[in-house]
């Protein structure tokens, strides 16, 4: 397995596993729009590799804080195609994601999802370190960070997901 920064030639086959791993139309509409935002970060979107083959994906995009300028990087969508899953392509990409955030010198990351898979990675519930979720977030309790720099200030208030997330 080889996990590299996304090219512009994977993009069909970073489709195609959105497709297949979610709702064949909303991630990958999804995807697709955050690409063309200023949100898109492209040095921290990753795919999983194997066989010559891309099977999984990760992009991180920033979100704002309700009343100011912070931004804050999240990590959203991950998908790995459905044949591939259990076989720590997703983990290898969320490991990617967390170590590009540090090295761009991020104090957190963001993420919505189960914290059954994403705990593992030291994500913990974000309201409880004072980070609100946004409307449009499923759940409280999925609206999660990873804190990466211990002596960072981590800002307070209510993460604002950027357009491509609230349609």
């Amino acid at each position: 397995m080889t996990v590299r920064r996304a090219r512009a030639a994977d993009w069909e086959a970073i489709l195609e596993i959105h497709r297949r791993a979610f709702d064949p139309e909303d991630v990958p509409r999804l995807v697709q729009e955050l690409r063309a935002s200023s949100v898109y970060v492209p040095e921290l979107s990753f795919v999983a590799v194997s066989e010559d083959r891309v099977v999984g994906h990760v992009m991180n995009t920033w979100s704002g804080l309700e009343g100011s300028k912070t931004r804050l990087l999240q990590l959203s969508p991950l998908g790995v195609l459905p044949e591939r899953q259990r076989e720590g392509f997703g983990s290898t990409l969320v490991h990617a994601s967390l170590d590009g955030a540090r090295a761009l010198g991020e104090p957190l990351l963001l993420v919505e999802g189960s914290p059954a898979y994403y705990g593992r990675f030291g994500f913990v519930r974000a309201d409880e370190l004072g980070l609100l979720p946004p409307p449009e977030a499923l759940y409280d309790w999925a609206f999660q960070v990873a804190v990466l720099d211990e002596q960072a200030e981590l800002p307070r208030g209510r993460v604002i997901y950027p357009e491509p997330f609230r349609r």
